[in-house]
């Protein structure tokens, strides 16, 4: 994670008097709501993603996993790299759909 992540980070923590230092930082980003999910990777026992949440206006996206069964990823071998956190900046796509005409 860079400086620039961490220290928003600690002042967002310390705004609402929790502790900061990494593993507790890491904890923010993870237990945040994901506003959005992409870019997945699909491997034998979970599907690695990419995650974006908005802390206090700062958009963190960062290497996620998810899994189908009972077992979290964690549990099937991967591992959260904290090294694979960055800062994203919202980008507004059009996309087109097609569906069929009803009669």
């Amino acid at each position: 994670m860079n400086e620039k992540i961490r220290q928003h980070l600690k002042d967002y923590a310390v705004k609402n008097n929790w502790s900061t230092d990494d593993d507790s930082l890491i904890e923010i980003i993870r237990e945040s709501n994901v506003i959005w999910r992409g870019d997945e990777d699909d491997h034998r026992h979970w599907t690695e993603c990419t995650s974006v949440v908005n802390i206090n206006g700062m958009f963190i996206a960062y290497a996620d996993a998810m899994t189908t069964g009972d077992a979290n990823p964690e549990d099937k071998g991967w591992e959260f790299d904290p090294d694979a956190i960055w800062e994203v900046t919202p980008k507004e796509k059009i996309t087109t759909i097609y569906e069929a005409v009803k009669e």
